[in-house]
């Protein structure tokens, strides 16, 4: 009878865990003004994502509660008025930014050329009531586009700015700071996103109890990616998160 109460209350614990709105902003930038710095599939990694995201394995997330942004529709002043949407969120909420583009060391490249840095995605978190902040990041993190001169964050801190003790933020990149993130025509994708999203569907979930916690997600999307890669890219997580926590119930 204890088991079986025990039971109850953990399942009753993680349906009210997941029991939230989810708003997200998915970037995705192939296509750069005035370089010759573009990308393959970042674009299409986007699309991936919103259509997870809008899908029943996704959550089913109202297209209301997303905001894609591909090529010249991710300019930096796009992104900042997109980031109020994490505003709307409440307590159990949760907010999601994705990116697939160039990046640098505590910075994403916009479409314009512009740097949306990481600090500018932690105001907009710490400005949001979620209780979940979630950034999937699939970019060179060495940089394709060398960034401006006044650059400060060391190439070891590459997710510093994300950094706060009063934030549950989880951060998953594609690479190392030292590394560039790949895309292979024969995933038609990027190789992080791929993974990211085939993870996020099912294909984690090791257990077969129909929840893919953040632990078996990263686990085997970084198994993929470096499989992928042959060890050439390397994801990490970052953040303050238990490991435990959903990331899809299907």
């Amino acid at each position: 009878m204890k088991w079986y109460l025990a039971t109850i209350l953990t399942l009753v614990t993680i349906i009210n865990t997941f029991a939230q709105q989810t708003y997200a902003i998915v970037i995705g930038v192939a296509d750069y003004v005035g370089t010759v710095n573009d990308l393959q599939y970042a674009d299409d990694d986007a699309t991936l994502v919103t259509r997870f995201l809008r899908g029943p394995k996704g959550g089913s997330v109202p297209a209301a509660n997303i905001v894609t942004l591909v090529n010249q529709q991710a300019s930096h002043a796009n992104i900042m008025r997109a980031l109020q949407l994490f505003q709307r969120a409440q307590r159990n909420d949760r907010v999601i930014i994705f990116f697939s583009g160039h990046g640098a060391d505590g910075t994403f490249f916009t479409a314009d050329g512009q740097e949306l840095l990481h600090a500018e995605v932690k105001t907009a978190f710490r400005q949001s009531a979620a209780n979940t902040k979630i950034v999937w990041a699939d970019a060179c993190h060495s940089g394709s586009i060398r960034r401006k001169s006044n650059a400060r964050t060391a190439s070891h801190q590459t997710y510093k700015q994300l950094n706060d003790p009063s934030l549950n933020v989880v951060v998953m990149a594609s690479s190392r700071s030292s590394q560039k993130s790949g895309e292979y025509n024969s995933l038609r994708q990027g190789a992080f996103t791929y993974y990211l999203v085939k993870g996020a569907e099912g294909a984690a979930d090791s257990d077969r109890n129909r929840i893919v916690t953040i632990r078996e997600h990263f686990k085997y999307v970084s198994n993929g990616v470096r499989q992928t890669t042959h060890n050439q890219q390397i994801p990490i997580i970052y953040g303050k998160f238990s490991d435990s926590t959903p990331v899809t119930i299907l």
